[in-house]
């Protein structure tokens, strides 16, 4: 619908030929809603049309055309719709389903009961509205964040890849993402999912190897009634609750080598049966896996089988590391600053020279995640617009075979030159900066461990390790 309606009350539309009916619901409604009225089909229709009102309250019997005609018509237009409550002095069956096969929301009967009971459908009515407008709202902005176009890079191999992504969007082809922790393997996944056909159905994510083995086959394909002690009522899995949609399976290659074959066979035959079960259930889901390991030596080790994997590797798509595409990070960083600045409440828009530079000397070994965390960091740590190398802590780390780390100060000796820092262990410049890392995350969180982890991009049960490790304690 196009319309120009401005936001405000609720609208009402009473479309009925007895001019009686439109006067009631106008003075039983005018102090809460905007109210409208129409007595013949036609008007009505062009009244809905122009007004966009949120609930539409149709008479089933008009002189020109019916109720019934008339609301086929407003589902044919743009959305949003109205939500419809049919009206009718006469105990029509037949119009009655039509009505409600259309998605009316309610069906009044003539003559209506007290005044109290119509308020309390129309505020129903109203709820039921408001509550599809936020589904729909987000699913928009989720089906935007996702979208392919959204893969943040100019790199000549995420081009390639957002190319290869395309041409899979509208079949059901399976894909295997492979990539490194942290490169946005779940991402891809979802770009895939709500950039094709899938789109507005499910997405369910699984990681395989956050689920202990024992568990694992319960939460993929759900349980009977009875099928275990504690099981008092069936449970849908993973599979039955993507039926339509995506099952997007997160480190695949931590899966179970026995319940490989029980995957296999649900590739294979596109059906389930839940853990305790008898009956095969069908499903349709597309499945999209991801893996950090190496699948490869996995089968040479008898781990994972190869029947398994050959069923899953139909497509490839392979993420870079951050550091084979270092020319992304500035488009990755502002992108990042967009997306937290607001949400942390900070006018933060843009890195120094410097600080841009410290970015681009890290070796990233936690990929676009640790990158994003250590832009949500600075952003937190940065009063004003512009972000300096100082706000920006990157937890150290070593690269295979370079023992030299990146330290919350920097990379290249700025930890020994600054004020804060804090001797470690004898010789031992990686600790020492761990240890400054650490005592700064808690001091600038006022010593809360949950925001302090997060700002450091390690769990909880990490950091207090860490605090017992160098001795850190809460100074009263």
């Amino acid at each position: 619908m196009s319309g120009t309606r401005p936001a405000g009350r609720p609208a009402i539309l009473v479309v009925d030929d007895d001019m009686s009916i439109g006067e009631f619901f106008t003075e039983l409604l005018k102090d809460s809603y905007d109210m409208t009225v129409a007595n013949l089909g036609e008007e009505g229709f062009r009244k809905c049309q122009e007004i966009e009102p949120d609930i539409l309250l149709l008479d089933v019997r008009l002189p020109d055309i019916s109720g019934i005609d008339v609301f086929e018509r407003v589902k044919k237009t743009s959305p949003p719709h109205p939500t419809v409550i049919m009206i009718t002095a006469n105990r029509d069956v037949e119009s009655a389903i039509r009505a409600m096969k259309l998605g009316a929301f309610d069906y009044l009967l003539k003559p209506f009961g007290t005044n109290e009971e119509l308020l309390v459908v129309i505020e129903k009515a109203v709820e039921d509205r408001q509550l599809r407008q936020e589904v729909r709202t987000l699913r928009r902005e989720v089906k935007q964040f996702y979208s392919p176009d959204n893969l943040v890079g100019k790199s000549a191999v995420m081009k390639s890849l957002g190319e290869k992504i395309d041409k899979i969007l509208d079949n059901d082809i399976t894909v295997l993402v492979r990539g490194e922790s942290g490169t946005g393997k779940e991402m891809v996944a979802r770009a895939i999912h709500y950039g094709g056909r899938r789109v507005g159905r499910p997405f369910v994510a699984l990681n395989c190897a956050a689920i202990p083995e024992n568990l694992l086959e319960n939460e993929l394909f759900g349980h009977e009634k009875g099928a275990f002690t504690g099981a008092v009522n069936f449970r849908k899995g993973k599979f039955e609750q993507a039926d339509t949609g995506t099952l997007f399976l997160d480190e695949i290659g931590a899966l179970d080598y026995n319940l490989q074959a029980k995957l296999l066979r649900v590739l294979q035959e596109r059906e389930i049966e839940r853990v305790g079960g008898a009956r095969p259930i069908p499903v349709d889901v597309r499945i999209i896996a991801a893996t950090s390991r190496n699948l490869e030596a996995a089968i040479h080790d008898e781990k994972f089988r190869d029947d398994l994997f050959y069923r899953l590797n139909v497509m490839t798509i392979s993420i870079p590391p951050l550091r084979d595409r270092t020319e992304d990070i500035p488009l990755l960083t502002e992108h990042f600053i967009k997306k937290h600045a607001a949400a942390l409440g900070k006018d933060a828009q843009e890195l120094s020279h410097d600080a841009m530079n410290k970015l681009m000397g890290h070796s990233w070994p936690g990929n676009v995640r640790e990158l994003e965390h250590a832009i949500e960091r600075a952003i937190l740590y940065t009063e004003g617009a512009l972000i300096l190398p100082e706000a920006i802590e990157l937890m150290p780390v070593a690269d295979p075979g370079k023992p030299v780390a990146a330290t919350a100060a920097g990379r290249t000796g700025a930890a020994a030159s600054s004020p804060d820092h804090v001797d470690g262990a004898p010789g031992s410049s990686l600790e020492a900066a761990e240890k400054t890392a650490v005592q700064e995350a808690l001091k600038k969180t006022g010593y809360n461990i949950s925001r302090a982890a997060d700002m450091l991009g390690i769990t909880r049960k990490t950091l207090r390790a860490k605090m017992d490790k160098y001795g850190v304690r809460k100074i009263m």
